[in-house]
């Protein structure tokens, strides 16, 4: 078995590698006998519990200070599912799943994806904390400096929320003990976003990706990894070269495009590849024959 997990691209200290240790450590017993899926699943809702960190709980809030949430996962078989805005849920990553093993689509939205988890029976959550908050307040003083004129009425819309009322995506890649591969991405989205926006996270071939040759989990600036097709072509080019060559020719491409993101990869070989254009990103890795998973900070 191999499971490398991540916490976002990083931008100041970060004060979360017990989360992200323990995450590995949950992998572990949840694949033991059991497909590379439900480390995946377990690892990414560890990370979406802590809110220290932008998944789940404490996910950044939009400019009218609601919490839009999206993760997406994927098997090496090309099975994916995901959901993206959606609301008032503790652990989207397990939705994501549902929608990949439950309906013949890939991606539900919105209300659509609420309406889905509450047939399911996932309860309704209150995904908010202290950080989201005081994110959401630092995310209309930048607001505030856009010379865009559309902006002006999501700040009029916020101020009148005010009244009611860190760190990065998550992303886990596994290998299991028959060699079958899985990856799964969570955010609570970016800083100064509008409502309705969606990034890579539960995009196919964007922010997360598996196929026979490997698993993909990215992080960063959300709109270029999509433009880009990071995941894809970091995923589909370790049938050529190992997991870190494959990482590395996606970094290439980030420095030449001026992308910040992060990435972790897992080959089918059970190699480990991992990289950073723009920040630090945050790891913990664990495999046969480590005594226990181990922290990094990589740039």
């Amino acid at each position: 078995m191999v499971i490398v997990v991540h916490g976002g691209l990083a931008e100041g200290e970060f004060l979360a590698s017990d989360a992200l240790l323990r995450a590995c450590e949950v992998a572990k017993e949840a694949m033991k006998g059991k497909e590379a899926i439900e480390g995946v699943e377990s690892a990414v809702k560890v990370l979406e519990d802590d809110p220290r960190l932008n998944a789940g709980t404490g996910s950044f809030p939009n400019l009218l200070g609601e919490i839009e949430m999206s993760a997406g996962v994927m098997k090496d078989d090309y099975s994916c599912g995901g959901v993206a805005a959606i609301k008032n849920i503790k652990n989207p990553i397990s939705v994501a799943r549902a929608v990949m093993e439950q309906t013949r689509h890939i991606l539900l939205v919105g209300e659509g994806a609420n309406l889905f988890a509450h047939l399911l029976g996932f309860e309704p959550y209150d995904p908010r904390a202290e950080l989201t908050i005081k994110t959401w307040k630092e995310s209309l003083h930048k607001a505030e400096e856009e010379k865009r004129p559309i902006y002006r009425y999501y700040l009029e819309k916020a101020q009148e929320k005010l009244q009611e009322t860190h760190w990065g995506t998550v992303g886990a890649v596994t290998k299991d003990e028959k060699g079958g591969l899985a990856a799964g991405t969570s955010t609570g989205g970016v800083k100064v976003q509008l409502p309705g926006r969606v990034g890579d996270s539960p995009i196919v071939g964007c922010g997360t990706f598996a196929c026979p040759w490997g698993a993909v989990s990215m992080t960063g600036e959300g709109e270029e990894i999509m433009r880009w097709g990071m995941a894809r072509r970091i995923g589909e080019w370790m049938e050529e070269v190992s997991a870190q060559e494959a990482v590395n020719r996606g970094m290439e491409i980030a420095l030449e495009k001026k992308i910040p993101c992060g990435v972790i990869a897992i080959s089918k070989h059970g190699e480990i590849g991992w990289g950073a254009n723009g920040g630090a990103l945050p790891l913990a890795y664990w495999k046969e024959g480590m005594e226990k998973p181990l922290f990094m900070l990589v740039d």
